[in-house]
């Protein structure tokens, strides 16, 4: 594939500190597979969850301000690191990047077309969390690579089926990335951390040498 590399940031990530640094380090080595960034919703989408949990908003209602906690911390990533814009649109990726900057997508309007383009729009429900959500993104831009970048270290091997049932991605995420050739997935908090391809099927050949090739 010739697409561009989807990045899905852990929202887990957003309050750590050394997160600008590490992140810079690693996009420095990934501009020519030109990233693309969606970043999790973190302790902004908890909010949410918890609003749903105490008041019973209803799955459409928690959705909807979901949504728009995505697009807060798509912000907020753009806000510590000046090296990237955030877009609402695909068709905006490549003057982004014309500007010299990267992009990260601000997800609620690319699913508000999902919703009323696509014949499978994603479950409008907690089993669809910003994995999904990415890897939704990465099939609609052929993307070469999804690379998950979360808190937490993957097993080698991993099939995407037992990062889901490890927790690391969430229960949707299988079905979705079904037609993606390559997933990998890299625990950014441990700077010596191997990256992981999580595999469709099981694999012997899981880990690869490093997140330039993720």
């Amino acid at each position: 594939m010739n697409g561009p590399l989807v990045v899905k940031l852990g929202g887990s990530l957003l309050d750590w500190p050394p997160l600008p640094g590490r992140l810079a380090t690693l996009l420095q080595g990934l501009r020519d597979r030109r990233p693309v960034l969606i970043v999790g919703g973190g302790p902004a989408a908890d909010f949410v969850r918890t609003l749903d949990l105490v008041h019973g908003l209803g799955e459409p209602a928690a959705h909807a301000l979901a949504l728009h906690a995505l697009d807060l911390t798509a912000h907020a990533l753009a806000s510590m690191m000046p090296g990237l814009v955030v877009v609402d649109r695909l068709d905006l990726l490549e003057s982004a990047r014309a500007s010299g900057r990267i992009p990260v997508l601000a997800p609620r309007r690319f699913l508000d077309d999902e919703d009323r383009d696509s014949t499978d729009p994603l479950p409008h429900d907690w089993s669809v969390t910003t994995d999904t959500i990415a890897a939704r993104l990465a099939v609609r831009l052929d993307a070469s690579c999804l690379l998950m970048l979360k808190s937490a270290p993957a097993p080698v091997p991993t099939t995407r089926s037992e990062a889901a049932r490890l927790g690391l991605v969430d229960t949707a995420f299988e079905k979705t990335a079904a037609s993606l050739g390559r997933v990998c997935y890299r625990n950014l908090r441990d700077d010596n951390a191997s990256t992981v391809l999580l595999a469709p099927f099981p694999s012997t050949h899981s880990r690869e040498p490093g997140p330039s090739s993720g």
